[in-house]
């Protein structure tokens, strides 16, 4: 609408006012605004109202009460801002404000305007949450690493994995890391390299930057692609001050890709030491073993001083040697098992020489102990069968063999002539049988005489 400046009947105020406003909302339905702000004044209905001013003029401004309780950034006096809204005139008074939709800062506040909203919409969704994320591999197969080809972030990730694990791969996806086209590119390289049968951990990241450089680590594609890799990833972006939203949802985040590479391999030689300590301890274990069942087999010799007859000794003895040559032997396997998956585990990820001697050690260390349990149970073996003719000669049955007889009366064994009396019957026992007699004469002293009495 244009207005009449030809008209000579003259026209009232409202009737011009009208006409303005008509004129200034239809021509300004929408319209960015960037100034600084001032008069900034919370009411107590709910509204804000603020002054928005550059070096030369200025503008009022009203944000509506549903309006300002949706507004996620809210600046404060003296903020450069830039706000969307459109303008409205005032009839009463004749004056004209500008209705204000949306803020956002100015400039590099834009960035980090997004880089808040999404932040929280993210994090609403629990993508930053801790039971989601994955643990690191212990001993990786190969490590995957997205970053640039020629940046300083590389030569410190591979020089910390081969200073720690030089055996371990490094998988490299040479990705864009800066620009538009960066975050398709690493969308691309965690795609490629979790689908890799050898990579056990990713590493994305890059060096240090503004934010605009490091921008593509807050794209969300990058961040779904992130979160949704079916393999861990460690997040190295920047330096330790930065922080970008790749940081907060991968599974794990290193301030730099140095400490990125030491959060993904072990060092080897504190792996291989504690083989060491473990074969060690295997060896003072089966020790002790040895010792217990040494101590049993002492501990029983000693319960076996009651007279028993042969027959009756052997049984429980050669119960308790199978026994003992049976838990050896499972005592034995397990421990050999145990070294078999070790010396599996390190055989496949450790260097070819260091490997060769370690198994060759594992070798010759299996043959000593199994040796040394071997002569172990030989030892015990003579020990026990010595004290078993021990016991036997001991035994009064061993007595017939010399020569000696026992005499028995009523099932009593007679030590003593006073136990007898004359017409007695008893039975004698001799090595080869016995014989029933009776009792005829006793006397006090030992008589050999065949002679009768008179």
């Amino acid at each position: 609408m244009h207005l009449d400046t030809s008209q000579t009947k003259p026209i009232t105020v409202s009737e011009l006012t009208d006409q303005i406003k008509s004129v200034l909302e239809g021509a300004f339905p929408r319209v960015w605004v960037e100034g600084e702000l001032s008069n900034l004044n919370l009411h107590r209905s709910g509204h804000v109202y603020l002054s928005l001013k550059d070096s030369d003029s200025r503008i009022d401004g009203v944000i509506w009460r549903s309006t300002a309780q949706r507004l996620q950034y809210r600046p404060n006096t003296g903020d450069k801002i830039l706000v969307r809204g459109r303008l409205n005139v005032y009839a009463p008074q004749g004056s004209y404000k500008l209705i204000v939709e949306s803020i956002e800062p100015a400039g590099m506040g834009a960035l980090q305007a997004a880089f808040e909203a999404l932040k929280v919409r993210l994090n609403s969704e629990g993508l930053f949450s801790h039971e989601r994320k994955n643990a690191l591999p212990l001993l990786p197969r190969a490590v995957g690493v997205i970053t640039s080809a020629t940046g300083a972030a590389r030569r410190d990730i591979e020089s910390v994995i081969h200073r720690r694990s030089p055996q371990i791969p490094i998988i490299l996806y040479p990705a864009i890391v800066q620009g538009r086209s960066a975050a398709p590119d690493i969308v691309r390289g965690l795609r490629i390299l979790a689908e890799h049968p050898l990579v056990d951990v990713l590493i994305v990241g890059r060096g240090g930057g503004s934010m605009e450089d490091l921008w593509a680590f807050n794209e969300e594609v990058v961040v779904r692609a992130i979160a949704d890799c079916s393999k861990p990833v460690i997040s190295a972006v920047g330096h330790e001050t930065d922080t970008t939203i790749a940081d907060l949802v991968a599974d794990k985040r290193a301030p730099t890709p140095s400490a990125a590479a030491e959060l993904a391999v072990p060092v080897r030689d504190d792996l291989l030491y504690t083989v060491d300590m473990l074969a060690e301890r295997l060896t003072r274990s089966l020790e002790h073993h040895l010792d217990a069942r040494q101590a049993l087999l002492a501990r029983l010799s000693l319960r076996l001083n009651t007279v028993l007859s042969p027959g009756q000794l052997r049984r429980p003895i050669d119960v308790f040697l199978r026994q003992l040559d049976s838990g050896l032997r499972r005592i034995v396997n397990q421990e050999r098992g145990r070294l078999a998956r070790l010396d599996n585990a390190l055989r496949e990820f450790s260097p070819v020489g260091r490997l060769s001697r370690a198994r060759g050690c594992l070798t010759e260390l299996r043959g000593q102990l199994s040796g040394h349990a071997v002569r172990r149970v030989s030892m015990a073996r003579s020990r026990f069968a010595q004290a078993v003719g021990r016991l036997e000669a001991l035994s009064p049955l061993a007595s017939l063999d010399r020569g000696l007889s026992i005499t028995l009366s009523k099932g009593t064994l007679i030590r003593s002539h006073r136990q007898l009396s004359i017409s007695d019957p008893v039975t004698v026992l001799l090595a080869d049988g016995s014989f029933d007699a009776r009792v005829t004469k006793i006397h006090e002293e030992h008589d050999l005489s065949t002679k009768d009495d008179e």
